[in-house]
């Protein structure tokens, strides 16, 4: 038979001429055979064949290869005679089926089982192509090239064969000439589709209001969900209103589609218009259901609170309160059976459309002010209120806005100077919250009763106790009033009256006195311009005349009076510089006698308290530097006894 080289039916085929050995020797072992292409060489014996297992028909002087004829020279080898015979080598035609670059591919879509990539194919489908007409020709069908080659493990029933390989795998097919036993080989491919990918469709509900249960449906724009990424320009959506129409691809539904019940079920086909391969397996409800509003009036939804506390930072925009969102349902609904509605509060629209991070009822507010958004969905689809299955909603934007409390602040006390007889305000005093009577509105309470007439952004008042105010902001918005409330406390007080008192005697070693201030005040004390103290008794006092100053500590006014402390001077120096010229000693009452003697006992001179006192002379005569003697008669002021008192100086 011809063979299958690079060029199949050229009549040229390698020949195991040594197969016809035993043929032409009659099976005599001591016989050899050799071949020649030409009866010369032969009888010559020259330019045997080298390997007469492999040799190929060639053309010798000019006569043709096929059939070509040889000749063989046949020695005894135990006696060394030859003979000749000749032997003709013919290549026979092998059959001539249709190559393998015309046979169609077999092809089938994942139909059964899908997506496992294995069908039944009938390899037949190709035989007659194949065969191309030619008769006394048989056609085996195998997986492998090898197997085809050998005519081992052909495939038993080549109309009943699954596919071992996916999604293609090739089929080899041995041609054979039922009488000469010479073959061709061609293949051809099979392959199996796989189907359009399916996922789950989610229901086509549209929203209308006062629905009468129909309405148009562009079912195009389904196709993006169904196909889930599958190129749209290879893949062919069609939807149908029962199934078989969907498995057979007939009658598609044409967009806008007005819907004949509600909800009403639509089956989807998808198909490959590449391989042809399509799947039924999708459906999905359209249903028109109640449409949900927000606010449909469209006025703009204002929600209004005072602040939980007095801001003085002066900046509104972080003013926070917590508002109670559910107390703007009606508003958002607008008149809507709230029965049959859900409303939600959300920080951002996204939120509010994807039905995300829902707002808590009662919800404090982040920037002042602040917009949130209210969904509002339909509840009634399912009837289980309370149980949202519908998507038909709408938002409404709400504005959040915290209004400032009244910005004022009372002193926490303020003190109310009275007369030191307590019957009369010394200076009038105001309590004033600075602001404006115009915007305010002022309510004020003495020891928690409501002052009748007292409605000013200020107060004098008459008598100690606790006074309060309320304060309504009348103008930011009439909606909340906001109103603010503060107290303070009115503390009496006056000036003092004062007595002073002297604890020590006349011509005591330590002088010391006490002031004693009497009133409804807190009082303190100075000595001759000194620093206040809060004692009352000075010590260490020197002679002369003392200043005493009493006042209040609350500022409601002072008193100053004076005391002499009675003692004699030290000393005295009469030299005419104008400097304690005169000894005397002051204070110490109009009746007192004064005596002043030398050492010696001898009285110099006898002084009035209130004359000019001794200028150190005696008869004229200017007394010499020395201690001198006194005695002084005088009634103690203290108790006013008869006293007398001696010394020196």
């Amino acid at each position: 038979c011809d063979d299958l080289g690079e060029t199949p039916g050229d009549e040229f085929t390698s020949f195991d001429l040594t197969v016809k050995d035993n043929e032409i020797t009659g099976g005599n072992a001591s016989w050899s055979v050799a071949y020649y292409e030409t009866n010369a060489d032969a009888q010559s014996q020259t330019n045997v064949i080298p390997d007469p297992t492999q040799y190929t028909n060639t053309s010798i002087n000019g006569l043709g290869a096929n059939p070509q004829t040889l000749y063989v020279v046949v020695t005894d080898t135990n006696t060394g005679c030859v003979d000749f015979a000749t032997l003709t080598i013919r290549v026979l035609p092998n059959p001539t089926p249709t190559p393998s670059d015309q046979l169609p591919n077999l092809e089938l879509c994942d139909d059964v089982n899908t997506g496992d990539g294995v069908e039944v194919f009938d390899l037949t489908e190709n035989e007659i192509l194949i065969l191309n007409g030619e008769a006394g020709v048989t056609a085996s069908y195998y997986e492998s090239l090898d197997d085809a080659n050998s005519a081992s493990n052909v495939i038993p029933d080549p109309t009943q064969y699954s596919n071992t390989e996916t999604p293609e795998q090739e089929i080899y097919v041995r041609v054979t000439n039922d009488a000469t036993g010479c073959y061709a080989l061609v293949d051809f491919t099979i392959i199996v589709h796989p189907l359009p990918a399916v996922v789950a469709v989610t229901d086509f509900i549209q929203c209308e209001l006062f629905t009468d249960g129909v309405d148009s449906f562009d079912l195009t724009t389904k196709d993006a969900e169904v196909l889930n990424g599958q190129d749209p320009t290879q893949f062919i959506v069609s939807y149908h209103d029962n199934l078989g129409d969907a498995e057979a691809g007939m009658n598609g539904l044409v967009s806008l589609y007005t819907n004949t019940s509600n909800p009403q079920q639509i089956f989807v086909t998808i198909t490959n218009n590449v391989t042809g391969c399509s799947i039924s397996t999708q459906s999905f409800n359209i249903e028109v259901q109640e449409a949900a509003q927000a606010n449909p009036n469209m006025a703009p939804i204002l929600y209004e609170t005072c602040d939980d506390e007095m801001e003085i930072d002066g900046d509104p925009t972080n003013d926070s309160a917590q508002f109670d969102l559910t107390t703007r349902d009606p508003e958002v609904l607008d008149g809507q059976d709230p029965l049959s509605y859900i409303v939600t509060y959300y920080e951002t629209q996204d939120d509010a459309d994807l039905k995300v991070n829902p707002l808590p009822t009662l919800y404090e507010n982040t920037v002042n002010p602040q917009v949130i958004y209210a969904r509002v969905d339909n509840d009634t689809p399912d009837g289980t209120t309370g149980n949202d299955t519908s998507i038909c909603y709408a938002v409404a934007e709400v504005t959040l806005q915290v209004n400032p409390l009244p910005e004022f602040d009372l002193e926490e006390t303020y003190i109310l100077c009275l007369n030191t007889n307590g019957t009369e305000t010394l200076d009038p005093l105001v309590i004033d919250t600075g602001l404006s009577a115009t915007d305010y509105s002022f309510e004020w309470s003495y020891n928690s009763a409501v002052i009748p007439g007292a409605t000013g952004p200020s107060i004098i008042p008459t008598e100690g106790g606790s006074y309060s105010v309320l304060v309504t902001d009348m103008s930011t918005s009439t909606v909340t009033n906001c109103t603010n409330f503060d107290t303070t406390d009115v503390i009496e007080s006056e000036p003092p009256s004062l007595t002073v008192e002297l604890l020590t005697p006349a011509f005591a070693d330590n002088h010391s006195l006490e002031a004693i201030a009497i009133g409804i005040g807190v009082y303190e004390y100075s000595l001759d311009g000194g620093p206040w103290q809060d004692e009352t008794i000075f010590t260490g006092l020197s002679a002369g005349d003392h200043e005493i100053t009493a006042r209040d500590k609350n500022g409601c006014g002072l008193i100053t009076t004076s005391r002499f402390i009675i003692d004699y001077p030290l000393f005295f120096t009469p030299n005419g510089d104008g400097n304690n010229e005169t000894w005397n000693i002051e204070g110490v009452g109009s009746n007192a006698k004064i005596y002043i003697f030398d050492r010696y006992g001898k009285l110099l001179k006898q002084l009035s308290p209130d004359g000019n006192g001794w200028d150190g002379t005696f008869n004229n005569e200017a007394m010499p530097t020395s201690d001198y003697w006194f005695t002084v008669e005088y009634d103690e002021p203290s108790d006013g006894v008869r006293k007398e008192f001696k010394a020196h100086f």
